[in-house]
């Protein structure tokens, strides 16, 4: 009970991690058309919603976004990145200015119907694995993405 309110104290009163600026990362949007894969035709979905049928049926090539971030400034402790999507662990690596880190975000009609992730937040962190700085990027609804809070475009 203790450890639970200590951890609760320290996770309500930390200090929330500084955005990474601008300036020090080039972040691009990467569009393919891609055919959506049909479902397994001998699996069977008991309560299939309509997204999903409308999913399933053949459509065509559709919009398909992958994204490609490359650091330009390194602060000397940022040693390591961490990719989460959704709040799961997608990437983690050693951090240079080398490095270009590139996700596979999916359909971008399932990032805009919340059928797959639509909020990535990339955190560095220093050989101690305290965190840095983090670069949030967030897609809404309507297709307006977001990178650390500021509007940057629309898909």
């Amino acid at each position: 009970m203790r450890l639970l309110l200590l951890s609760m104290y320290l996770f309500l009163f930390q200090d929330k991690v500084p955005f990474k600026p601008n300036e020090e990362f080039d972040l691009k949007l990467k569009f393919e058309f891609k055919e959506r894969t049909h479902t397994d035709p001998n699996k069977v979905s008991l309560d299939p919603t309509n997204g999903e049928v409308q999913r399933n049926r053949g459509s065509g090539p559709l919009p398909y976004l992958f994204l490609n971030l490359q650091v330009l400034k390194q602060a000397p402790s940022e040693i390591r990145v961490k990719v989460f999507e959704a709040g799961k662990l997608a990437y983690n690596k050693k951090v240079d200015l080398n490095t270009i880190i590139k996700l596979d975000l999916g359909f971008t009609d399932d990032i805009k119907d919340r059928v797959s992730a639509y909020e990535y937040t990339v955190m560095f962190y220093t050989e101690g694995k305290e965190p840095v700085s983090r670069i949030v990027v967030y897609f809404h609804k309507d297709g307006t993405y977001l990178v650390n809070e500021q509007v940057r475009g629309k898909l």
